[in-house]
């Protein structure tokens, strides 16, 4: 059984790292304007200030481990986006990205 805190961490998990996706692909400009799409359209909870600021606040390197934990399901969904890699790697979060 999936507990209720793992379900919101897949739930988080996934929203992340397509929003890195669209950053890479130049759908989005900048974390922020994803984080103002879903904080002011879909009812994310504002004290949180999106998932990109959620994710900065995690810790990206926390989403990318979860993420490898989920992958024993679904390696190809749960496939950590090259930005959120290199962010990682870099020690850079996704408000570096803001400026």
């Amino acid at each position: 059984k999936i507990s209720d805190e793992e379900i919101v961490r897949r739930y988080l998990a996934s929203m992340i790292n397509e929003g890195a996706k669209e950053l890479e692909e130049g759908i989005a400009q900048r974390p922020v304007d994803i984080d103002m799409v879903f904080v002011s359209g879909y009812g994310f909870p504002r004290y949180r200030g999106g998932p990109m600021k959620f994710a900065d606040m995690y810790g990206l390197d926390k989403v990318v481990a979860d993420m490898k934990t989920f992958a024993a399901a679904d390696t190809a969904f749960w496939q950590p986006s090259q930005l959120l890699l290199d962010l990682v790697d870099s020690g850079k979060n996704f408000d570096s990205l803001n400026k």
